[in-house]
């Protein structure tokens, strides 16, 4: 449906019933400074992400700055989610779009203010043209947003661990 493989989903989803050791994945990046702000990101096999900053914030404009990567990756995972839901409940999608827009105070980062330093106000705008009424669609985006695990993340933050490299 909608070019999901639900039939390999369906399969994982039987596995982690079975051994729900299964259930837990690890994910990785390797991030590895260049010059300035700027970055690079290694994650598995695909071709690196440059991370910079705009040159007001003291970067050269190399690639979009972490925030960006944030609610795109937000955006995309809440849009994954809500297109296996559909899919899962039979709904053909013709088209999926999702814009999202979110405050952030660089004056936090700055240290010129104190305060929550984190994307404010993230507004997800989903457009869908499918084989669903609009109540199913409002539905389908409730649930993406409690389901989305990126959305989820936001909630929690990482453990620290720091090695001196000699």
């Amino acid at each position: 449906m909608n070019n999901i493989s639900l039939e390999k989903l369906g399969q994982t989803v039987n596995a982690m019933k079975q051994n729900r050791e299964l259930a837990m994945k690890k994910w990785t990046a390797h991030i590895e400074w260049k010059d300035g702000v700027e970055n690079q990101v290694d994650i598995r096999n695909f071709q690196p992400i440059v991370t910079d900053e705009p040159e007001i914030l003291g970067g050269t404009d190399k690639g979009a700055n972490p925030v960006e990567y944030l609610i795109g990756a937000v955006g995309s995972c809440f849009a994954i989610t809500f297109e296996v839901i559909a899919s899962q409940m039979g709904i053909k999608l013709e088209k999926v779009e999702v814009d999202i827009e979110a405050d952030l105070n660089a004056a936090i980062f700055l240290g010129l203010e104190e305060g929550d330093g984190g994307i404010l106000n993230p507004i997800i705008n989903l457009r869908v043209a499918a084989s669903a009424s609009e109540e199913q669609i409002k539905e389908i985006g409730n649930i993406a947003l409690l389901k989305s695990p990126v959305l989820a993340s936001l909630k929690h933050s990482p453990a620290l661990k720091i090695n001196l490299i000699k």
